[in-house]
């Protein structure tokens, strides 16, 4: 279960786990922080930020970095529409992407943040 998230805080009344949808983008957003070997029980968990992302690589082998990470979130089937700008100079990643779901619900992703 992910919990529920207002405004970067932690929902501490009403709903306090997100479900549908809004739990699948969450865990995607989870799953784009988390940084190669950084999770110690699974050293082959995390986004290669810094072996396929940043630095000299070629954006569509960053793009394709990116894609992958986010069609093997659990509950993602389906990338619809896809947008990725990288800036090498700040680090600073923006992802638009329209995704499916299991339950066949289309939803939106942005992702715009920092890399550092």
């Amino acid at each position: 279960m992910i919990r529920n998230f207002v405004d970067g805080d932690i929902v501490t009344h009403g709903d306090h786990f997100a479900v549908g949808k809004e739990a699948t983008r969450q865990g995607i957003i989870r799953r784009l922080r988390l940084f190669l070997r950084e999770y110690f029980l699974d050293s082959t968990e995390g986004t290669p930020w810094f072996q396929n992302i940043l630095g000299k690589t070629q954006a569509d082998i960053a793009a394709a970095s990116i894609k992958q990470r986010i069609l093997t979130a659990p509950g993602v089937i389906g990338i619809s529409q896809f947008e990725f700008d990288i800036d090498q100079k700040t680090r600073k990643i923006t992802v638009f992407a329209s995704l499916v779901d299991v339950n066949n619900e289309q939803f939106e992703l942005f992702f715009n943040e920092e890399i550092i």
